[in-house]
């Protein structure tokens, strides 16, 4: 093997080795836009739960029911 076969054959190995790491941080990158996505709906769907729950807690049992009545299927 000369040494243009064999800095070709370097070459190729490091630019191997180059895409793996590129497909990587990529796939790193869209793994934490998925988390960040997903903690975001977690945030809103929480914040709108405890609003939900304040306003279930500041109900008077009797206004519960008739929620709860209201919502059954006719």
């Amino acid at each position: 093997m000369d040494v243009l076969g064999l800095a070709l054959a370097a070459l190729k190995f490091v630019n191997f080795i180059m895409g793996f790491i590129n497909r990587e941080q990529l796939m790193e990158a869209g793994r934490q836009e998925e988390i960040a996505k997903v903690s975001a709906e977690i945030m809103r769907k929480t914040a709108a739960g405890k609003a939900i729950w304040e306003k279930v807690n500041a109900m008077s049992d009797a206004d519960v029911d008739a929620a709860l009545i209201g919502l059954e299927p006719k």
